[in-house]
């Protein structure tokens, strides 16, 4: 994310220079040259628009990082996902790991495939993770936040 990048005041959405209106949610804007350098205003009575990240990013931020180091570090225990918000798939993580280890310590036959569960989710959640460090503050927030993408 640019220092000199824009953003929505009513959607967040990045603003590329020269454009009447926001492409996101349709807000217009009017373009003034300051020694130079555009400018975005809103029409008169409208409200500004943003010169930094607005604070949903500041919050996508924490989240992103938050949730990519707990899917890297304690990945198989679904951590990330309830720091998401998404507790449905959370709790599929913590559900196949007491799954595993019941079937494991019960000796039901199933051990080689159930053996298999811990670190199948481990992969997937160190993948989520990685994926999550990746991806712009902008990214992350469309995709995990306003979409709420659960899985890959």
């Amino acid at each position: 994310m640019s220092s000199g990048t824009l953003y929505c005041p009513k959607c967040g959405q990045a603003i590329t220079a020269g454009i009447p209106s926001c492409p996101s949610c349709g807000v217009p804007f009017m373009q003034q040259t300051t020694m130079g350098t555009p400018s975005y205003q809103p029409p008169p009575g409208g409200q500004p628009v943003y010169q930094q990240a607005p604070p949903h990013l500041a919050d996508a931020n924490s989240k992103k990082i938050t949730a990519g180091l707990c899917a890297l570090l304690i990945g198989g225990l679904g951590v990330h996902k309830f720091v998401l918000g998404y507790n449905s798939a959370g709790w599929v993580y913590v559900g196949v790991l007491i799954g595993g280890l019941l079937v494991t310590c019960l000796s039901l036959g199933l051990v080689p495939i159930v053996a298999l569960t811990g670190p199948v989710m481990g992969i997937i959640s160190l993948i989520e993770g990685i994926m999550y460090l990746t991806k712009s503050d902008e990214e992350f927030y469309h995709t995990y936040i306003a979409n709420r993408k659960e899985w890959f």
